[in-house]
């Protein structure tokens, strides 16, 4: 069963964000990440909020660790990251 993983932050520009799936979205689905998406808030364009599908809790912390320097410095975040990873408890059909 497939876990997601959710990463929120504040960012000083969201074209940071654009940069970072430019350049590492098909790294991410390589290296295990299912699907992804990044929702901005509805009146705030600089909080942001990641969606990821992984197999496993393991499978998303090893994700990123290739570049997860250069991933953060292009995101270039105005706060810390809230980072929450969440099992399936129920689902529709």
């Amino acid at each position: 069963m497939s876990v997601l993983a959710t990463m929120r932050v504040k960012v000083h520009d969201f074209s940071g964000t654009q940069k970072a799936i430019e350049k590492y979205g098909e790294v991410m689905i390589k290296n295990g990440c299912h699907s992804y998406k990044v929702y901005q808030r509805d009146g705030d364009d600089k909080e942001v909020l990641w969606l990821m599908e992984f197999d496993s809790h393991e499978a998303f912390e090893n994700m990123g660790k290739e570049f997860e320097e250069d991933f953060v410095s292009l995101i270039n975040p105005a706060s810390d990251w809230d980072d929450a990873v969440w099992k399936l408890s129920l689902q529709s059909g």
